[in-house]
C-alpha cells in the first residue's frame, strides 16, 4: 500500500508539472515557426540586440590591454564593429542552416582565458615613440597579436566543426558531467576578476554607482511594469505592460552613469591631466575617436593582415572551443524548452555545434579577436517576452549587420568611461561564476568524493596558471613549440580546472547518482516530442533542402534528419511506423 501510494503521488506530481508546463507554453505569443508583423519583428529584434549588447562589447574591451590596442580608440571601435558584424552573420547561419532554434550567436568569454595565455608569450606592449605614426605603431603592437589569435581560432574551430558534423558530440558527452563543467565555467568568470578590478579602480565611486543601478533594476525593480502601446492578433491595439527594468537593466545603468559622468566632466569634477589615474572617468577622454571613425565601414576577412598559426596558440584555444561547445549544448535545450519546442534531436545538436564551429572560423577570418557561441541572456529574453519566433532573431541579426557597418556607432561606445565598464564587468563576471557553480545542483555535495574533485580542480585551476605567469620560461623540454603548447595550456585556468575535474570524475570511484550524471542526463533528455504548436519538424532543414531527408544515405549522416518513404503512413496515421517521440533519435 505504501508503494502504491508513493507511486500515485509521483504520478500526480508529474501530471501537475505537465499541466503547469503546458499552461506556461500556451502563453507564448509567437511560436518558432510563426512570423509576427514586420514592425514587431524589427522592434523585438532591436530588443535582442540590446540584450546581447553588454556581453558583446565587454569582450573587445577586456582584450584591449593585453592585445595592446588600449591606446588606440579607433582600432577599438573597428574591432567592436567587426565583432557585431560577425555575430549577426553567424546568427543568420545558425537560424537558417544550423539547429534552427531562435538563438543568438555572439562573442564568448570562454575564449578570453586561452587568448590571454597566448598573448602572454608576446610579453609587454611596445612603447610608442614620436617617430612612429599611428598606422606604423599598429603594425608592431596589436596587429601581430590579433593575427596570432585569428590563426589559433580558425584552426581550433576546425575541431569544433569535426566534432559537430561527425556526430562525436554524443560520444564526448558521456565523459563530461557537472563536475567537469562546474569548475570550467566557474573559472571563466573568476579568471577575469583582474580586468573588472582594473576598470573599476579608475574611479570606484562611478563604478559603485553603476553596480548599484544594475542591482536595483535587475533585482529590486524587476517586476515593475509600465503601460506601453501594444498589438496582438485578434485583439488589435491595446495598452500592454512592459517590465522595462527587467529587460534593459544593463543598458539603463550604463546610460544613467554615462549622463552623470558627462555632468561631472563638464563641471570639472574629474582631473584633466591624462597622467592622473581618474582621467579615464571623463567622457571626453577618447572623444577624438568619433572624429576619426568613418561614417560607413564594411568589415571584411583579413582586414588586419594574413592570420598566423602556431601550435601553442591552437592547442591553447582548443580549451576555449571545448568549454564554449559544452555551454552551447545546454543552451540548445534551454532555448527549446522556453520556445515551446521539443528537445532538439541528435541531428539538430550535431548541426548546431558544427555551424558554431563555422561561426568561429568566420570570426577568426574577420578578425574579431574572439569566437562565437550561443547567448544565454537572449534565451532568457524569450522566456520574458514570450516571443519565440525565429524571424525575430533573424531580424536581430540584420540589425547587428547594419549597425556594425556604421563606424560612428561603434566609435560612440568606445567613449564609455572605464569605471562604468568596470561596474558592468563586476556584475557580469559574477553571473558567469554563479552559472558555473549552479551545475553542482545535480551533484551530491554531501559526498566527500565530490567535494574533493570540485575543490581540488578549482584550487589547482587558480594556483597553477598563477605560478606559470610568475615563472615565465619554466617549461624546458628542449623543443620550443612543445614548450609553448604546455605553457599556454597550463596558463589557462579553465583548461587546468576542467581537465583535472574530468580526469578525477571519471577515475575516482563513484556511483552515477553521486556524480550527478543521472539528473544531468535527465535534464538533457526530459521533455515530449511535441510542445504546443511545435513539433520536431521545426529542426528540419529549410525549404529547398527538405528533400535530402528522404534519401536513405541520410540515415548515416549524423547532422541530417532521415524520413523514409513510408513517412506519414495514410492508414495508420503514424509516421514511418513510429511516433514522433521515437523520431528524435534519428
Amino acid at each position: 500500500m505504501a508503494e502504491l501510494r508513493k507511486r500515485d503521488t509521483k504520478e500526480a506530481e508529474e501530471i501537475k508539472e505537465e499541466v503547469s508546463a503546458k499552461k506556461e507554453l500556451s502563453e507564448l505569443n509567437y511560436y518558432i515557426d510563426e512570423t509576427p508583423p514586420w514592425y514587431l519583428c524589427i522592434l523585438l529584434g532591436l530588443q535582442h540586440y540590446l540584450t546581447m549588447f553588454g556581453s558583446t562589447v565587454a569582450v573587445p574591451l577586456i582584450l584591449a590591454a593585453p592585445m595592446c590596442y588600449d591606446n588606440s580608440p579607433l582600432a577599438k571601435s573597428e574591432i567592436i564593429s567587426t565583432i557585431f558584424f560577425v555575430s549577426g552573420l553567424c546568427t543568420l547561419i545558425q537560424t537558417i542552416l544550423g539547429n534552427r532554434l531562435p538563438i543568438v550567436q555572439g562573442a564568448t568569454f570562454a575564449f578570453l582565458a586561452p587568448t590571454g595565455a597566448i598573448l602572454n608569450l608576446y610579453g609587454e606592449c611596445p612603447a610608442q615613440t614620436g617617430n612612429l605614426t599611428a598606422a606604423e605603431y599598429d603594425e608592431i603592437s596589436w596587429k601581430p597579436r590579433m593575427r596570432e589569435i585569428q590563426g589559433a581560432i580558425m584552426v581550433a574551430s576546425l575541431f569544433q566543426i569535426l566534432i559537430g558534423f561527425t556526430g562525436m558530440v554524443g560520444f564526448l558527452l558521456r565523459f563530461i558531467g557537472p563536475l567537469t563543467i562546474a569548475p570550467t565555467v566557474t573559472l571563466v568568470g573568476l579568471a577575469l576578476f583582474g580586468a573588472a578590478a582594473n576598470f573599476s579602480g579608475v574611479h570606484w565611486g562611478i563604478s559603485a554607482m553603476t553596480i548599484v543601478l544594475i542591482i536595483m533594476f535587475s533585482q529590486y525593480l524587476r517586476n515593475i511594469e509600465f503601460p506601453v502601446p501594444s498589438y496582438e492578433r485578434g485583439r488589435g491595439c491595446f495598452a500592454g505592460k512592459l517590465a522595462i527594468f527587467r529587460l534593459f537593466p544593463i543598458i539603463m545603468a550604463i546610460v544613467i552613469s554615462w549622463v552623470v559622468c558627462v555632468i561631472i566632466t563638464a563641471s570639472g569634477g574629474f582631473p584633466s591631466s591624462p597622467t592622473n589615474s581618474q582621467y579615464m572617468a571623463r567622457t571626453d577622454a577618447r572623444i577624438d575617436v568619433l572624429n576619426k571613425a568613418k561614417w560607413f565601414r564594411f568589415p571584411y576577412p583579413g582586414q588586419w593582415g594574413t592570420p598566423t598559426v602556431s601550435m601553442a596558440g591552437v592547442f591553447g584555444m582548443l580549451a576555449g572551443v571545448l568549454a564554449s561547445m559544452i555551454e552551447s549544448i545546454g543552451d540548445y535545450f534551454a532555448c527549446a524548452r522556453l520556445s515551446g519546442a521539443p528537445p532538439p534531436p541528435t541531428h539538430a545538436v550535431n548541426r548546431g555545434i558544427g555551424v558554431e564551429g563555422i561561426g568561429c572560423l568566420l570570426a577568426g577570418a574577420w578578425g574579431s579577436g574572439n569566437g562565437t557561441t550561443s547567448y544565454s541572456e537572449n534565451i532568457g529574453a524569450i522566456g520574458i517576452t514570450k516571443v519565440a519566433s525565429r524571424r525575430v532573431v533573424q531580424a536581430a541579426a540584420i540589425v547587428m549587420l547594419v549597425l556594425a557597418c556604421l563606424g560612428k556607432f561603434g566609435a560612440l561606445f568606445v567613449t564609455i568611461p572605464d569605471p562604468i565598464v568596470g561596474g558592468v564587468f563586476m556584475v557580469m563576471f559574477g553571473m558567469i561564476t554563479a552559472v558555473g557553480i549552479s551545475n553542482l545542483q545535480f551533484v551530491d555535495m554531501n559526498s566527500s568524493r565530490n567535494l574533493f574533485v570540485f575543490g581540488f580542480s578549482m584550487m589547482l585551476g587558480m594556483a597553477l596558471p598563477s605560478w606559470m605567469q610568475s615563472n615565465s620560461g619554466v617549461i624546458q623540454t628542449g623543443y620550443r613549440e612543445l614548450d609553448q603548447i604546455i605553457t599556454v595550456l597550463l596558463s589557462t585556468n579553465m583548461f587546468v580546472a576542467g581537465f583535472v575535474g574530468c580526469i578525477l570524475d571519471n577515475t575516482v570511484p563513484g556511483t552515477p547518482e553521486e556524480r550527478g550524471m543521472v539528473l544531468w542526463k535527465k535534464q538533457l533528455d526530459d521533455g515530449e516530442s511535441t510542445r504546443g504548436k511545435t513539433t520536431v519538424h521545426t529542426y528540419d532543414l529549410p525549404c529547398g533542402l527538405k528533400r535530402l531527408s528522404r534519401f536513405t544515405a541520410c540515415k548515416y549522416i549524423p547532422f541530417l534528419p532521415y524520413y523514409p518513404k513510408e513517412y506519414n503512413h495514410p492508414e495508420t496515421g503514424r509516421q514511418n511506423g513510429i511516433d514522433e517521440k521515437e523520431m528524435t533519435s534519428f
